[in-house]
């Protein structure tokens, strides 16, 4: 699976690398051969006025011990399959939110209404650990900012409370704010509930525009 074009336009940079390792991210990894470039994005498989909703994340986890990256082609295709596979307790929580905002499209299908980022497109020094101000307001406003006005017709969503901070600090206030999807938050009792207001959400908006 492919990249679309315009998206690929707005992270290239990323992995020249990134002139930011230099200047507002010395503390993030670059290290493609160990997985340690941007990534954590997939979707919008389809055309990008198909893309109803935009699903925003904290970061990267740390990559699995076999993982190795070429580029902007393989980060997306590894995280695309791990959407797919959804082999970790992250990919299976992003699948339930999928299933709840459109139960009867096939995997496929939902990935073509969906684009999933990152507020940050690198891991942390440490997995869950603190990353400057400085790195997340460079990261959102080279990379995050530009992504979102592809799809001004979408629902933007911070998952969890990283993802909500990150958006505030780069000046975004149109979204809708649920639980991570990732643990230790995806464990509390309100985590299914905050992401059942995603597709209600989603069915409002519909019907506004109807």
């Amino acid at each position: 699976m492919d990249i679309h074009p315009a998206i690929a336009k707005i992270l290239e940079p990323a992995y020249a690398p990134c002139s930011e390792l230099k200047a507002s991210c010395t503390t993030m990894r670059w290290d493609p051969k160990a997985g340690h470039v941007p990534r954590g994005f997939a979707g919008a498989t389809g055309e990008l006025n198909e893309v109803e909703l935009v699903l925003v994340f904290a970061e990267p986890g740390d990559p699995k011990p076999d993982e190795t990256h070429e580029g902007l082609p393989s980060a997306y295709s590894y995280a695309y399959r791990g959407y797919d596979s959804g082999e970790d307790p992250f990919y299976v929580n992003v699948r339930k939110i999928l299933e709840l905002c459109w139960p009867t499209l096939s995997f496929e299908d939902k990935m073509r209404k969906v684009w999933l980022t990152e507020s940050v497109l690198c891991s942390a020094t440490r997995e869950c650990g603190s990353i400057p101000i400085s790195c997340t307001r460079a990261c959102g406003n080279h990379f995050l900012s530009a992504q979102l006005k592809l799809f001004p017709g979408a629902l933007v969503v911070a998952v969890g409370y990283k993802a909500k901070t990150r958006l505030h600090s780069i000046d975004i206030r149109d979204y809708l704010y649920v639980y991570a999807a990732a643990p230790p938050g995806c464990y509390r009792n309100a985590a299914y509930e905050s992401w059942q207001k995603i597709p209600a959400k989603l069915d409002c908006r519909r019907s506004q525009r109807a």
